[in-house]
Formats: structure tokens, sequence, C-alpha cells
């Protein structure tokens, strides 16, 4: 996407130099494949805002990185000598930075249920990597996890999207997990061969929806790539940052 700068550079290492900042720009510091980087990298695309992307090891995280950010997390946000990190953080940030493009609602009672919507969706989440710490390879509690997290983000969708008729907060917090999500298809030891299924007819149809926002077509990853980092980092604990590029 034009915005973005970098967005699939090679990850940087230990020892890799740290590009200089230009004054005036912004820069996000990212994992390709991080669901919670992801969020803000959804943020972005729909706000259209220029950035410098700078790829990290986050199981080798070089110096310069920890320095700047002691939780050695992303993504984070460097401009004008100031740094932000976590993603939520993150995005609210950029809306009061850039409100000309902000995503929360201005009413505070709404901007107050997205944020709502955030946490009641957390489940979703819990479910996903239920199933990548699993360890006995019996995933019949985390099926039954994510079976309880689909029916509640179900019961929770009452419109086009969480933001309402167009993409919102929730939904850049929420879709990281739905994108990565069908990946668990693929492994026939887990047995799960479809996502989210027809038992999930609303959520179905919001993730086809999802799939053809601009702003999500244009950063997102094929579901093959995923299964194939997700193996790299979880079960080879070897993760291959530059997959795909």
């Amino acid at each position: 996407m034009a915005n973005f700068e970098g967005l699939n550079s090679i990850t940087l290492n230990p020892g890799d130099e740290l590009p200089p900042l230009a004054a005036g720009r912004m820069r996000l510091y990212n994992m390709r494949f991080c669901p919670f980087a992801n969020r803000s990298v959804l943020y972005i695309s729909k706000k259209k805002l220029p950035v410098e992307v700078i790829n990290v090891n986050l199981k080798e995280k070089p110096d310069w990185f920890v320095q700047r950010n002691p939780l050695g997390k992303v993504p984070m946000i460097e401009h004008d000598g100031k740094v932000v990190f976590e993603s939520l953080i993150v995005n609210e940030y950029l809306d009061e930075l850039f409100p000309e493009t902000a995503i929360l609602p201005t009413d505070p009672f709404e901007r107050a249920q997205q944020k709502i919507l955030v946490e009641r969706l957390s489940s979703i989440q819990a479910a996903f990597f239920a199933f990548m710490m699993n360890k006995d390879g019996d995933y019949t509690q985390a099926i039954e996890s994510m079976e309880k997290a689909l029916a509640n983000a179900e019961s929770l969708l009452v419109d086009d999207f969480y933001g309402g008729k167009t993409t919102g907060y929730a939904d850049f917090a929420v879709w990281p997990i739905f994108e990565r999500f069908p990946a668990i298809t693929l492994n026939p030891k887990i047995g799960v061969k479809e996502f989210p299924g027809a038992k999930y007819p609303k959520l179905s149809a919001y993730i086809e929806r999802m799939k053809q926002q601009p702003e999500v077509k244009a950063v997102m990853k094929p579901v093959e790539l995923h299964e194939k980092f997700l193996k790299s980092a979880w079960i080879e604990k070897n993760p291959d940052y530059n997959l795909g590029i």
C-alpha cells in the first residue's frame, strides 16, 4: 500500500544497524505476523497515514529496540523523538494525533461502547492461543473454548461490522485473530475443517465483508502463510520472520 514504506521488509536482528529516522517522519516497529502489531497496521491502513516500517526480531531483540521499548513488544510508534507502544494505546494515540481521520467515535458513550466491545470479544483471542499453546495434542478443550467464543462474537455482531455500518476500532482489534484462525483448519491433527462454520452465519458474512475492505485487502496475508509461520514459531520454536518475502 502506498502509505507504507517497508511493510514487508527484511526483519532486523541483533547487530543490524537501525536506519536513521528523518525529521517529521513516523516509524512503525512491527513484526509481520504479530496479530497485535497487525491491529495498528490496519489502523494506519484505514487512516492512510504515511509511515516507515521497521520489522523486528522479537525472539532475539536488537538493543536499539529494547532501549526504546523496555517491554520489547510491537507495535511501537516513533516520531519527533517520542515513542508510544501497546496496540490499543497506539491506535487511540493515532486518532488523537490525526483527528481528521479518527476511527473511534467522537461521542464519549459511543467511544466507550467500542472499547467495551474489544473487552467482550477478548475470548476470541484467548481461544486462538489455546490452540497455539496446546502441548498434549488433545484439542477438545480448545475447540470448546473456540465454540463459546464464536457464539459470543456472533451474538455481539448486530450490524455489518462491530464498528457499525463501517469498520471501526473494535473491528481492527479483533480482525487479526479472525484472519489467523483459519490456519487451524490446515492442521489435520486438530480436526477443525472449517472456520467459523455454518453455525455462525453472521460471522461468516462478516469475515467475507472484512476481506473486501480496502484497508484489510491491502495488508492481509494468505492463510497458508500464517499456518507456516505459526508452525515455525509454536512447534519448531524457530520463527521464520521473513516468510513470503
